[in-house]
């Protein structure tokens, strides 16, 4: 075996280069770790920078029978796009994107074409000029999240009117039952016949839209505002592993390799307004999303809750990523969080110093900076325990207010419309979030793996409930928690780091339980990754997708080994 991985290693650096060949466990480091969790042995890291070294690559590792793990930015929050563990039976070599970027806009700027390692936020950058914007906005593009990458994992995203991600067109690779890698075509677009034809043409941009028979197809998830309007179904209205929006790349977590695909863009508003809500009560906010959703004549853009426990775990914990995302803006995210990363692999190398110096000095200057935060949202903060931020299209602005003015006669609970400012301090908060639990177990030496446990759960458009209600001795071996979600969508992301020396195993399958009771669904949208069992017909999904299982097998707590054994 090991003869054998020492050849396919001289192979891959004759591809892509020695420099791109990341074999020592420190270079390795950053590719093996989850953003969140998870952590696992690989044999390399491949880091091809184009599309047909990609292909030449992926042709060498089906041919030595490796496993394959696609990773493009590595800002998964289940640890899906990392190995897990060392117990797989055949060498992991992981191939990064991150050197695959490029867009490529067609249809007049109402489509794209998308490259495994393009960006979000190298999207929004794109089409700004345009008066356009991808499916998703800024929150995953904060920290650099890839646009194929959320494809693959159906994810939601922030923005109401256009569901999860969702496309019929992608250029794809998949191994077949017999162990041999095809290059398959359903962009709708003509490239050729062979994957050398195709992939030369398509970065040449050598090729017209419309030209083929196979060019119609849906491009994004277009039913999906109508789902949200129906508040009495006893259904969530998306979830990972949602048959309805499974096809090729779309949902494919990592079972093909893709190449390229198509998606849709959409009018950028012209201006928009941003309306802070609060009050104590849940079921005011649950009983104002069913008004607003059958009032509205149009839906909202967004509609973001922050639980007051989130808010104060993210003003001290996360305050650099908003200072960080203020003054530097989004796309500097990812290359700090690269910077970091190798920092604290040349500080655990000195032994005299503690292993999170980096994570302490941050937290230093966090404790040490003012607020920085605009006042009605502080005051808002000693309010209330609830907090909802809506942002609509300012031909909006007449119609919301008067029904919020209408609603607040009779409910407990009060708002603001934000000025310039407010408003961007409160999509901040919101969305540094995500990083405020991690940031709190690294600055008090947590491991995330064991006492983190998050959960991302869909509940039914009807359910008159938002926040986990857990039973007292669940309660009980929590030391913090935070709660944030997507609110019309009735997406709720809830984060709970355990006491010492509780079982989080257990704590997690009783909080499952809970979920299901509830008739919820989960991952909403940030797939099954490592910490949640698929379903079994989206394991059927990747079965048919992957019949050797060679490409990041065990995802969803699966079958690791080879042919699904």
């Amino acid at each position: 075996m090991e003869k054998q991985s020492s050849a396919l290693l001289h192979e891959l650096t004759a591809i892509v280069g020695s420099k791109q060949v990341l074999t020592t466990q420190d270079d390795k480091s950053f590719y093996t770790t989850g953003f969140r969790v998870g952590q696992g042995e690989a044999l390399a890291v491949i880091i091809p920078e184009s599309l047909a070294a990609l292909w030449q690559v992926l042709q060498r590792c089906v041919a030595a029978d490796v496993i394959i793990l696609m990773q493009a930015s590595n800002t998964g929050i289940t640890g899906g796009s990392t190995p897990d563990g060392n117990d797989y039976d055949r060498p992991v070599i992981i191939i990064s994107t991150r050197r695959l970027k490029g867009i490529q806009v067609i249809d007049d700027g109402q489509q794209v074409i998308a490259y495994p390692g393009s960006t979000l936020t190298e999207l929004e950058d794109i089409l700004r000029p345009l008066q356009r914007e991808p499916h998703s906005v800024i929150g995953s593009s904060c920290i650099g999240a890839s646009v194929i990458g959320g494809l693959c994992n159906n994810s939601g995203g922030s923005l109401i009117r256009r569901g999860p991600a969702f496309t019929e067109k992608s250029l794809f690779a998949q191994i077949s039952e017999q162990g041999e890698i095809t290059l398959i075509n359903n962009l709708g677009i003509e490239l050729g016949e062979t994957p050398d034809e195709i992939l030369k043409n398509l970065e040449a941009k050598q090729f017209t839209t419309g030209d083929t028979d196979n060019w119609q197809g849906k491009i994004w998830a277009d039913d999906y505002a109508e789902k949200l309007r129906d508040t009495n179904s006893a259904s969530p209205a998306r979830f990972n592993g949602d048959p309805h929006y499974l096809h090729d790349s779309a949902g494919c977590a990592g079972k093909i390799i893709v190449f390229a695909a198509r998606l849709a863009t959409f009018p950028a508003s012209k201006a928009t307004e941003t309306w802070y809500i609060g009050t104590n009560d849940e079921k005011v906010l649950i009983a104002l999303r069913r008004y607003l959703l059958n009032q509205l004549d149009q839906l909202p853009i967004q509609a973001e809750y922050i639980h007051a426990n989130a808010f104060d775990m993210t003003m001290r914990y996360a305050k650099h990523m908003i200072l960080a995302i203020r003054q530097l803006g989004p796309q500097s995210i990812p290359g700090l969080m690269a910077r970091k990363a190798k920092w604290d692999i040349r500080v655990k190398n000195i032994k005299c110093l503690p292993s999170n110096l980096t994570d302490r000095l941050i937290q230093g200057f966090n404790q040490l900076t003012p607020a920085l935060v605009a006042k009605r949202i502080l005051e808002y903060r000693r309010r209330y325990q609830h907090h909802l931020l809506i942002k609509a299209d300012s031909e909006q602005a007449t119609q919301l207010t008067a029904l919020l003015d209408t609603f607040f006669t009779e409910q407990q609970g009060d708002y603001f419309i934000c000025d310039k400012k407010e408003a961007q301090d409160a999509f901040l908060i919101r969305f540094a979030v995500a990083g405020a639990a991690i940031s709190y177990c690294e600055y008090l030496g947590i491991d995330p793996n064991e006492r983190l446990i998050a959960f991302d759960a869909a509940f039914r458009r009807n359910d008159e409930q938002w926040l986990f209600d857990l039973p007292a001795h669940l309660q009980d071996q929590i030391q913090a928690d935070s709660c944030c979600g997507h609110f019309f969508c009735l997406v709720n992301h809830q984060d709970y780091i355990l006491k010492p020396g509780v079982d989080g195993k257990q704590f997690k399958q009783e909080v499952i339980n809970y979920i299901e009771q509830r008739g919820a669904r989960y991952p909403a949208e940030h797939n099954v990754g490592h910490l949640y069992a698929a379903k079994e017909d989206y394991q059927q999904h990747w079965r048919e997708l992957d019949p050797t299982n060679s490409c990041n097998p065990g995802i969803g707590k699966t079958s690791r080994r080879k042919f699904w054994q």
